[in-house]
């Protein structure tokens, strides 16, 4: 048999649909299409539109169109369909209207290029100004937790209602006119309902009388089956009073769907038999499937609709086949945000930790998020989809009434998940809102001023600003690790990650045992002072910054007497430039050079005390009565050459390596070490066994994670004096309690607090780090300080007095704030990495923007194997090996403005290894 493409008349139809967009493109000179069982009739303007007609109708059926007979040939037999074309008709002037029904919206291309016929297509509904709130509950299988999900989120606002001495009224409609479990659940009430869904149907359809007085009366029923929950009453309209109503429904929501101008009016009916009730919130469980009774309130925008599945293939498959239909009539992302509309929230159900490490978890949140609709800012982190997770509990499985379930769901995480949303939706009045509108807003901008000026402070460290330390992992572990003995360690950060900042600090302690009892303050300062030397410094240190490191060191040179010559930095600098330049030196030569160099710094003469000098510095400064940790930073500005000139590889591997080893010989040392170095450094010492190099110091390792960054920016906001965070708190706050105080600066959400916005601190954090999990302390500043600097220059474009009254700094602000701080990371890491330069520079001004898209194969922008690798190490590209096409390369946000890539299309698939890499609680 020939393959079958055209069995019945309904194929032509449905061909005929998909080619003109259920009829809203008809070709040139065709006024209308109709197909009936027994003809295909098109209406013409004139005869001389039957030529473009005829070969339109080839182009869409070929061969199967017979133009001298005027059939369409069916594959079943000999059948045809006659075509009549019918001329002299005019072009309706009605625009045709796409309904919410499977069927039609299915027709609609989510191509962006033909918008405007899609948004003539599909007139949304004006939104709901006033009570009740409509929330609806779907699945595309049953037995996916869907009434459960439902039950919870009513449980969850009702217990928010009692938390907050509120009273609210609640209608709760079993919507499942085949399978209503609701309904069988509630008949174990002891008040029943004396009126049914199916009896609103028919009476809102076929009111005998005006349909106020009907809504009146129906509602007045309702009523008398109310239940008292604290100070709120929940109303119950169940599918059917029995079962024999069940099976007689002659009227569905879908005749309310069809009826003249009526393609949104299930969603009204509910909306103002609610209203009607009085109430203020509308839970529906609707009929799972792609079912005309679930269709209409599904594509509703203005309701608040949860979907309901788990990630078997079948769930999944359905599931994104729905989410693909309700994105074809997305609303707007500002009516989304102005509170008009809602996108849908997914709710994966039955999740067991074993499900979630297999590689079909990842695919499935890929396969969701692709299928829905897509932001339309160029931002990897945005998504208009909220993806929302439970957990399988065994209790769940057999639940038979209301107070089984409210027993049953209590300790679940779908409990959980339902307590977070009702607390969005109940919020504790705001006393700062109570104040005068005009004199908070002055003020708040007055603190986002201080927060710029802070900022653009501490933007490099080499400014020297600010008294207080931060109290990191790192430092706390040197101080633990090094209370009795003192440190002979190496301090691994990328640019900007804090060395010099923590060098700075350092130094301003003047003595080790000051640090370590500002770390911990029940450690009592000892005796015995052991002095803190800034050794070697950044070229690029200012004023403020040079006055703390020279007090320092004049503390050093005041302890060790005046047979000390004058420390010259610059002396030392010079001397270990000439010895790269003249000297063809061994590492044990340049270890000995180093050690020399410390030992004329505090008046030990290397020549009379070689070969063992080491042994020499240690005996006179037990002599004295003196202890010594040298600090080393601005290794990148002796060591310009790193990758190119050996002899400045052997001299710091000696440095960071041989030093450290020969220090910790000596027993019961004297003397310390504490060296910063850039971590791209390590590539040209370390060239063997690099990993555990890193291991070794892993612990004092300038990284930060997402508890740091929370309190890198509460610091930054006390040193500010905003959000009236304070110092003395920041190490006593837990995590959860830093990011609901950072909620004063930025919001719970980069929207509205209820909105499906991203969390904002998620966000950020997730922003901000590359694909090797990896963080800047001076990205994180620099974000706010362009955020801040945003808000004040931009206030009305970022709507400043909008957000004034829940935080300082405005989505927009933070979301712009992104590309600058992208393009300065990108110019940073052409100065750390001369072969990212060379190929940012030379090779990627040949792609134009339109080229520049994630994913992307590394054969389109000619990185050979080294430029791969170099790009992967630095986490600027991350490979999805999971893919087997070429183009499976990835680029995360912090560099990917800043070099110019799209990356829109590829957001699911980013969202998924970010997660990979941050952490299942990040995205």
């Amino acid at each position: 048999m020939k393959s079958l493409r055209l069995l019945t008349w309904l194929d032509v139809r449905r061909t005929i649909c998909r080619k003109t967009y259920y009829g809203s493109k008809l070709p040139d000179g065709v006024v209308r299409i109709r197909c009936f069982s027994d003809a295909l009739e098109i209406g013409l303007k004139n005869d001389q539109s039957i030529e473009n007609a005829n070969n339109t109708l080839k182009e869409w059926f070929g061969d199967w169109y017979q133009e001298d007979q005027s059939i369409i040939q069916l594959d079943l037999g000999d059948a045809t369909l006659p075509v009549e074309f019918i001329l002299g008709e005019e072009a309706s002037t009605i625009d045709i209207s796409i309904r919410p029904f499977w069927e039609e919206i299915a027709y609609i291309e989510n191509d962006s290029e033909i918008k405007n016929v899609i948004e003539k297509q599909v007139k949304l509904p004006d939104a709901y100004t006033e009570k009740p709130n409509l929330i609806a509950f779907y699945s595309f299988k049953g037995g996916v937790g869907r009434t459960l999900n439902l039950a919870a989120h009513l449980f969850a606002l009702l217990d928010r209602a009692k938390e907050l001495d509120l009273s609210i009224n609640v209608l709760v409609i079993d919507a499942d006119l085949e399978a209503p479990g609701l309904t069988y659940w509630n008949r174990s009430e002891k008040q029943q309902p004396s009126v049914s869904l199916i009896d609103f149907l028919e009476v809102y359809h076929y009111s005998p009388i005006e349909r106020e007085q009907t809504l009146s009366l129906f509602a007045r029923e309702v009523k008398k089956s109310s239940k008292y929950e604290g100070k709120s009453t929940v109303y119950f309209l169940p599918a059917c009073l029995d079962d024999d109503q069940l099976l007689d429904t002659p009227i569905l929501p879908e005749q309310l769907v069809r009826s003249p101008d009526g393609a949104w009016e299930w969603g009204n009916a509910i909306h103002s038999l609610g209203k009607a009730v009085g109430a203020d919130y509308v839970f529906i469980d609707l009929r799972a499937g792609l079912s005309e009774i679930s269709s209409p309130i599904i594509f509703d925008p203005r309701i608040q609709r949860f979907l309901v599945t788990t990630i078997t293939e079948q769930s999944v498959i359905g599931t994104s086949l729905v989410l693909e239909q309700i994105g074809r009539v997305a609303p707007p992302e500002e009516r989304v945000d102005d509170k008009s509309y809602y996108e849908p929230c997914l709710l994966i159900s039955m999740l067991m930790p074993e499900l979630k490490s297999l590689p079909a978890f990842e695919d499935a949140l890929v396969r969701f998020q692709s299928a829905y609709a897509q932001p339309e800012e160029d931002n990897l982190y945005a998504t208009r989809l909220e993806i929302k997770e439970t957990y399988f509990a065994q209790e769940l499985l057999y639940i038979n009434n209301w107070e089984d379930s409210r027993l049953k769901l209590s300790p679940t995480s779908v409990m959980n998940v339902a307590k977070e949303w009702a607390k969005e939706q109940l919020v504790i009045p705001n006393e700062q809102e109570l104040q005068s509108k005009s004199t908070k807003e002055h003020q708040e901008i007055v603190e986002v001023r201080r927060l710029r000026d802070l900022c653009q402070q501490y933007e490099y460290a080499e400014q020297g600003r600010g008294e207080d330390l931060l109290v990191t992992e790192p430092l706390k572990n040197l101080a633990t690790n090094f209370r009795d003995e003192l440190p002979h360690v190496v301090s691994i950060g990328a640019k900007g990650a804090g060395k010099t900042f923590n060098y700075i600090q350092l130094s301003r302690f003047k003595y080790w045992e000051s640090f370590l009892n500002r770390i911990d303050n029940t450690i009592q300062e000892s005796q015995l002072k052991t002095h803190i030397f800034p050794f070697l410094e950044s070229t690029n240190i200012k004023d403020n910054a040079k006055t703390v490191i020279n007090e320092a060191r004049n503390e050093v040179i005041s302890a060790l007497g005046d047979s000390v010559p004058e420390f010259l930095p610059s002396e030392y600098v010079d001397r270990i430039k000439r010895a790269i330049a003249t000297e063809n030196w061994s590492e044990p030569q340049w270890t000995e050079f180093w050690i020399g160099q410390i030992a004329k710094a505090i008046g030990v003469n290397p020549e009379t005390h070689s070969p063992n000098i080491l042994s020499s510095i240690n005996r006179d400064l037990k002599d004295r009565g003196l202890r010594i940790i040298f600090l080393f930073d601005g290794l990148e500005d002796i060591f310009p050459n790193i990758a190119s000139i050996n002899q400045e590889k052997i001299a710091l591997k000696a440095l960071i390596d041989d030093l450290p080893k020969r220090l910790s010989e000596i027993r019961q040392s004297n003397l310390g070490v504490i060296i910063f170095v850039r971590r791209d450094f390590l590539r040209y010492t370390i060239t063997q066994n690099l990993k555990q190099f890193e291991n070794l110091y892993l612990s004092y390792d300038l990284s930060w994670d997402q508890d740091s960054f929370l309190r890198l920016v509460f610091w930054i906001c006390s040193q500010s004096q905003v959000i009236d965070a304070s110092l003395t708190e920041i190490n006593s706050l837990s995590k959860q309690n830093i990011l609901e105080r950072l909620e004063k600066l930025w919001g719970k959400r980069l929207g509205s607090d209820n909105s499906k916005e991203a969390y904002t601190a998620s966000w950020i954090f997730a922003a901000l780090t590359d694909f090797n999990g990896r963080l800047q302390a001076r990205d994180i500043v620099r974000l706010l300080l362009h955020a801040a600097d945003i808000t004040v220059e931009r206030t009305k474009e970022v709507q400043f007095e909008k957000w004034s009254t829940s935080r300082l700094l405005p989505p927009q602000a933070i979301r712009r704030a992104l590309k600058p701080c992208s393009e300065k990371k990108v110019q940073e890491a052409k100065d750390e990495y001369l072969s990212f330069k060379t190929w940012v520079e030379d090779k990627l001004p040949k792609y134009n923007s339109s080229e520049r898209k994630i994913p992307f194969g590394v054969e389109q922008f000619e990185m050979d194997q080294p430029t791969v690798r170099m790009l992967e190490e630095m986490g600027v590209i991350y490979e999805d090996k999971e893919k087997d096409s070429e183009a499976r390369f990835y680029m995360p946000e912090i560099f990917r403005e800043g070099l110019g890539f799209s990356g829109t299309g590829a957001r699911p698939r980013i969202l998924v290894l970010k997660r990979k890499v941050l952490g299942k609680g990040i995205l």
